[in-house]
C-alpha cells in the first residue's frame, strides 16, 4: 500500500494501459471448438463465413461462450 501512495502515476499508467487493450473476439480452443466473449460475437463470426453458430455451453468463469460454426 505504501508503494501505491509513493507512485500514483505508475498505478494510473498500469490502469490506463489495461483499458486500451481490445480483447480477441474469437479464440480457437484445443478441442477444435471456438470461444467468443458473447453470443452476438459468436453469431457475427459465423455469419461472416456464411455459417450458423451452434452454442455449446457457457465458458468457464463466465469468460464468454463456447460454440462452433455449422
Amino acid at each position: 500500500m505504501n508503494c501505491l501512495l509513493k507512485y500514483p502515476a505508475l498505478v494510473f499508467g498500469i490502469a490506463l494501459a489495461g483499458c486500451g487493450v481490445v480483447p480477441n473476439d474469437v479464440i480457437q480452443m484445443r478441442d477444435g471448438n471456438l470461444r467468443a466473449s458473447s453470443y452476438n460475437g459468436a453469431a457475427t463470426y459465423c455469419e461472416k463465413k456464411q455459417l450458423i453458430a451452434v452454442n455449446l455451453r457457457k465458458a468457464p468463469g463466465d469468460s464468454g461462450v463456447d460454440f462452433r460454426c455449422e
